[in-house]
């Protein structure tokens, strides 16, 4: 029996809505006549979901001719359409096949989405992400979306195969009816990092000045330092890191630590690099999945420990990001994180302002210290390592200045000038007692 239906399937009982025991799944597959893997993976899902769900069988044409318009079905999944029907880079087709599945899906049906995109561009990821995301099939009354889950690397296809671009999207339908409100569609917060600070262009810029595969600052050397802050750091561990970016930092912790790492990120723009990078080195102790932090649902007690840089000060519900953390956690693990907060000066309008363009949510030392112990954290140590923020946003300027002509030739004026303010005006935050860098380290008990 095939070890990916098996993940498939099981990603989908674990869904927080999964379809209950008898209810009724549509499998949509592409066989060929010159590949027998496509018809051996839906009879592989067949035989998983027996006992569980009854599935219908269908082939991606006889979707769109189906003239079934009620929605009976509870879940959904998909294996390669896309690539095998060749209509991955053209939307009006998938939107055409979306709308026509969305309709015979119930509200809160499951859908699983597969597709190998290992003779593609990792941009597309990224495309299809937003896709899928933004997705708004509508009709007089209704109408029918998905809400975002995850999309991550089958484990299968990275161990048995070296392959980390076959990658599924798990979704969840939500059908409403169209009121003045909602007739337009909404902006997520994915969407609202890659249209903002994230664009690729930013991405790019951001590797430039922090050295290759990193976006925070200080890059690998300043990461290599943050992590041997953890107190007990050993090869075979697993690390959750929260807000993985392009990736770097979770694949130096793999290289230079020993550590199995799961990296994590809501950014589609950002991430689609890592899964890239990943498919490039091969290394079968790092995975990525694109997901939110506070609504997907790890296992209890998965991680050894949980990291995270410059990430959390995009979070407003830090005491649920904690509760997940701590849920997460092993007895003993750790967990050790950087971010954004800010300090005891009186906030200058000017910050506020910088403050509500990025959407931050920021704290100061006290408070972060205090959320952690409500969570149920022991050994709490936060510490104020603004001093070391300041420096290296010194050096980056300086390093940007002296190679202005190298950075005009890739980025150009506008870019360069939009960093000199930022670091002036981040400088200048952090005179002011505004803007601090703060880190995290605390410790889930040990079971008695």
């Amino acid at each position: 029996m095939g070890a990916a239906a098996r993940e498939i399937v099981h990603a989908l009982r674990k869904h927080p809505q999964a379809p209950k025991i008898g209810g009724k799944i549509i499998i949509l597959g592409v066989v060929t006549e010159n590949s027998n893997n496509g018809k051996i993976f839906l009879q592989d899902l067949e035989r998983e979901l027996d006992g569980y769900l009854t599935p219908e069988i269908l082939s991606p044409t006889g979707l769109l001719c189906t003239d079934q318009k009620d929605r009976k079905y509870d879940a959904a999944i998909l294996s390669n359409v896309l690539v095998g029907q060749n209509w991955i880079e053209d939307q009006e087709k998938i939107a055409e096949f979306i709308v026509t599945l969305i309709k015979l899906l119930r509200d809160g049906a499951v859908v699983i989405i597969r597709e190998n995109l290992v003779e593609h561009s990792a941009h597309m990821i990224s495309h299809l992400t937003k896709l899928l995301d933004m997705f708004v099939a509508k009709d007089r009354s209704h109408l029918g979306r998905f809400d975002f889950y995850t999309a991550r690397q089958v484990r299968d296809s990275i161990y048995a195969h070296s392959n980390f671009l076959d990658i599924f999207w798990t979704l969840c339908v939500k059908h409403t009816e169209v009121t003045e409100k909602n007739s337009e569609s909404e902006t997520t917060f994915r969407e609202f990092l890659d249209k903002t600070q994230y664009t690729e262009d930013n991405v790019k810029s951001y590797e430039w000045i922090f050295g290759t595969d990193f976006i925070s600052p200080g890059g690998i050397n300043e990461n290599r330092r943050i992590l041997r802050k953890f107190t007990d750091i050993y090869p075979g561990q697993r690390m959750l890191d929260i807000g993985v970016g392009i990736g770097g930092g979770a694949r130096q912790a793999a290289r230079e630590f020993g550590l199995h790492v799961l990296g994590c990120d809501l950014s589609s723009n950002m991430i689609m690099h890592a899964f890239e990078r990943n498919q490039r080195d091969r290394d079968h102790r790092v995975e990525y999945q694109i997901a939110d932090a506070l609504t997907y649902q790890h296992e209890p007690i998965t991680f050894d420990l949980v990291f995270s840089r410059d990430c959390i000060q995009h979070i407003e519900n830090i005491p649920l990001l904690f509760k997940n953390i701590y849920t997460w956690l092993k007895p003993g693990g750790e967990v050790l994180i950087t971010m954004y907060g800010k300090g005891y000066g009186e906030l200058s309008p000017k910050f506020l302002e910088y403050v509500r363009q990025r959407q931050y949510h920021l704290r100061n030392i006290d408070e972060i210290g205090q959320l952690a112990t409500d969570a149920g954290f022991v050994n709490v140590h936060v510490e104020n390592i603004t001093s070391r923020f300041e420096e290296i946003l010194r050096e980056e300027r300086h390093k940007t200045v002296d190679n202005k002509a190298d950075f005009l030739q890739n980025f150009g004026e506008e870019m360069f000038n939009k960093l000199i303010h930022s670091w002036e005006d981040k400088i200048g935050f952090i005179k002011d007692d505004n803007h601090n860098w703060l880190l995290l380290r605390a410790l889930k008990p040990k079971l008695e």
